[in-house]
């Protein structure tokens, strides 16, 4: 027998001219440039604040801040430290980015409807809102919603009632403020239970449809399990949730939870104002990509057919108007 054997390989040679390894060599280079200077800014800046007499430690994390902050979730005065102060940074840092997405995706989404509607009007208004919030800078939005809207606002003594015990004025929005009494963790327990039952049925009513095609009421059930469920735990508990409504004491309002104006410029200025319109833009595409060819019948309503033949199947099969 011949013997049949492969020719090796060629080998590679650790030289410049192959464009690999000239590759590898100019990243490292690149990477050891950048941690030269990286070691030289920070050995100068230990030189200079070791001069300056700072510490380069975090002892002062449990010393005392001296400052107030307004809108604090968690408990915090000016003879708290600077961890605490920390900390309450974190929890309205975590307060407002929550309420921004709810209400960015509220928004964006109904935007981003409005933009498909039929109606010239409305598509052409919701178009307007987007390319005007979209380019006009966020600073400049900022300083508007406090100092042309917020700011003009009337003094505590003739404020905005609005109905619910809520008040509007130029020191904030003043709200109901929430008692938790014994028993309230049921209540709690019981929407979350409302919420896994909403989500079975869904569910449930996807493979019913998939079956035999008969569509059942989800969002009607929905709503049903998620207002009845809770409100029979509320009354059988005793109604262990309280509202205490603020009320007006010489200059200003007692009881009550305030949101202040800053809180207020930050949350409509920078969160969801500049998001919606992103979200309307994703709205927009994904109902115009997963339109789907339906049939127009008879006897539906208009806000129907815009519905079903806007949106993508998998969504329109989910609510039934």
């Amino acid at each position: 027998m011949s013997d049949l054997s492969l020719p090796a390989p060629p080998r590679r040679s650790l030289s410049l001219h192959d464009t690999r390894v000239r590759g590898v060599f100019y990243q490292l280079l690149l990477a050891g440039c950048l941690l030269a200077v990286a070691l030289g800014i920070g050995m100068q800046t230990a030189s200079n604040m070791r001069v300056r007499g700072i510490p380069l430690s975090f002892d002062f994390w449990n010393e005392s801040a001296g400052f107030d902050i307004n809108q604090t979730l968690i408990p915090y005065d000016a003879l708290s430290t600077y961890g605490q102060a920390f900390w309450v940074g974190v929890v309205n840092t975590l307060y407002v980015s929550v309420l921004a997405i709810l209400l960015a995706t509220l928004l964006g989404f109904v935007i981003g409807v409005a933009r498909l509607s039929p109606n010239w009007i409305v598509s052409r208004v919701a178009t307007a809102y987007v390319e005007l919030v979209r380019n006009v800078p966020l600073l400049l939005q900022l300083l508007f919603w406090y100092n042309a809207v917020l700011k003009p606002l009337p003094s505590p003594k003739a404020s905005i009632a609005i109905p619910g015990g809520i008040y509007l004025n130029n020191r904030g929005l003043i709200i109901p403020e929430i008692h938790l009494h014994p028993g309230a963790g049921l209540v709690g327990l019981a929407f979350v239970a409302a919420i896994s039952c909403c989500v079975a049925f869904w569910f449930r009513a996807r493979s019913v449809q998939r079956r035999t095609g008969k569509q059942l009421p989800v969002l009607l059930v929905s709503l049903a399990t998620l207002i009845g469920f809770p409100l029979v735990v509320f009354l059988a508990a005793g109604e262990p949730v309280s509202f205490v409504a603020p009320q007006l004491r010489g200059f200003n309002f007692q009881g009550g939870h305030q949101l202040y104006p800053e809180f207020a410029a930050l949350l409509i200025g920078s969160t969801p104002v500049r998001t919606s319109p992103r979200s309307s833009e994703v709205e927009s595409r994904q109902c115009q990509r997963g339109r789907p060819r339906l049939r127009m019948r008879w006897g539906w309503r208009r806000a129907r057919r815009f519905v079903w033949s806007s949106f993508p199947r998998r969504c329109a099969s989910s609510y039934r108007l």
